[in-house]
């Protein structure tokens, strides 16, 4: 027990009259109780450990949540990637809208944002072959391109003996978007590389009725597919703004095939 001097705040024996420093008379200071030091400080590192280990514990539990959570996003990340670009998707995510996001006037397609679409026919065209890969397209992609209102889909083809025995050809999808696909072979022979590149095209399908929209959203990578209609050149105008796209004559030449469908069958 102690008094604490009011004067100059030092403490003295609880039997003291005067204070030991200053002389103050102590005879009315309250007696204070003095704690134990080390129970004192036992008490407050408990306390503040109890505190540690609570603030841990939810810490360590919301860094697992949190990295679990991220670790999930990866995975579905990575497995989209998977499907939708290297490999080509199997996916088929067709949204356009016959007659509504467009429509046929004569040799003409007009869309539904004011774009009008001349249509050059350059001749007819039958394809018949194996869908190695696809990747589809629609009116909200990024960038904005107005092709992709009425030709929602790219098929990349192999025919003849890639369509029979594709699995002689050691290939892989390295990327397929923007209407471009880029792929990849590991050969022994440079004549396998070469009848593989001129016997596969990427194919820029454009439905001319709504029977061959539906069915465009039925195509999946493996399918044997024959194909019907006629290849074209596109001219487009909107509001002074052009584009034009020309189609390749046939398949094999690193040029794409814009393709009017007039007949889609899977087999």
């Amino acid at each position: 027990m102690v008094k604490i001097c009011s004067k100059c705040g030092i403490k003295n024996h609880e039997e003291s009259f005067w204070c030991n420093n200053c002389d103050n008379i102590l005879l009315k200071e309250p007696v204070v109780k003095q704690e134990n030091f080390l129970e004192d400080h036992s008490r407050q590192f408990l306390e503040q450990q109890n505190e540690f280990k609570s603030f841990d514990h939810y810490e360590n539990k919301a860094i697992k949540l949190f990295l679990i959570g991220f670790l999930i996003i990866i995975v579905f990340i990575c497995i989209f990637v998977y499907f939708s670009i290297t490999m080509g998707s199997n996916f088929n995510w067709i949204s356009c809208q016959f007659n509504e996001d467009f429509w046929f006037e004569e040799d003409k397609i007009i869309t539904y944002d004011g774009w009008t679409i001349t249509l050059d026919r350059v001749k007819e065209y039958t394809l018949e072959g194996r869908v190695l890969a696809l990747n589809t397209y629609n009116k909200y992609d990024s960038p904005y391109d107005p092709c992709n209102i009425f030709c929602p889909i790219d098929l990349f083809i192999g025919i003849d003996d890639v369509n029979a025995n594709p699995d002689n050809y050691d290939y892989s999808i390295t990327s397929f978007s923007n209407r471009k696909v880029c792929w990849y072979m590991r050969y022994d022979n440079i004549a396998d590389y070469n009848y593989f590149r001129s016997h596969t095209g990427n194919n820029h399908l454009i439905p001319h009725n709504e029977d061959v929209l539906n069915m465009m959203q039925n195509i999946s990578v493996n399918d044997h597919v024959l194909i019907k209609g006629g290849l074209v050149n596109l001219y487009g105008e909107r509001d002074g703004v052009t584009i034009f796209r020309s189609t390749d004559t046939h398949i094999g030449n690193y040029d794409c095939e814009a393709i009017l469908v007039d007949e889609l069958i899977i087999k």
